[in-house]
């Protein structure tokens, strides 16, 4: 007599889950690459311009606190069920700002201020942004296109897309944390 203790077959997910737990997992690892990124510098040097023409460690960190403070309100805001691929405009998204070659000159509604910024204050509000981004991405239905604001110089974005926003543009602003860790810690 064969027995087969392999225990209960797992339960097939759906590809919404598997997108889902692949988003989830992302914005924890871009989340702790930023914040430790920044977190590595000294106090002293989050506001020191490491080149003519850059922005402080604090201005970058600033920069990101403004543009991902809205990611709230605009997908938790006006939707309309979505009409075309939930993830159309992901590679545009990806193109712009994954691309480490151009440099673009930032919206004023997000431009950071000269300071000087403090450090911890400025972990501290990454923290909580990202945990109420988080939480948004954990339970709220992605595929709905949020209409209350308009994407510059793209379309009304999916909630899906706007997540992704997130995570390439603080992707693009980690790797110039680096750089700028790199000028001013020689």
């Amino acid at each position: 007599m064969s027995t087969n203790n392999l225990g209960p077959s797992p339960v097939p997910q759906s590809r919404e889950t598997m997108d889902r737990r692949r988003l989830l997992l992302e914005l924890d690892q871009t989340e702790q690459d930023f914040y430790s990124t920044l977190a590595s510098f000294q106090a002293n040097e989050v506001n020191v311009v490491p080149f003519e023409g850059s922005w402080t460690a604090g201005q970058v960190a600033e920069h990101i606190l403004l543009s991902e403070s809205g990611i709230p309100e605009t997908v938790l805001g006006s939707t309309d069920e979505t009409d075309r691929p939930v993830a159309q405009y992901v590679p545009v998204i990806e193109s712009i700002f994954l691309d480490f070659s151009a440099k673009y000159k930032s919206p004023d509604f997000i431009l950071p201020s000269s300071g000087p910024h403090n450090q911890q204050e400025l972990l501290e509000a990454f923290k909580g942004e990202r945990a109420e981004i988080r939480k948004i991405a954990a339970s709220e239905d992605l595929t709905l296109t949020c209409t209350d604001f308009e994407f510059p110089q793209i379309a009304k974005l999916t909630r899906w897309e706007w997540l992704q926003f997130v995570l390439c543009h603080s992707k693009r602003h980690a790797r110039q944390l680096r750089n700028i860790y790199e000028k001013v810690t020689r």
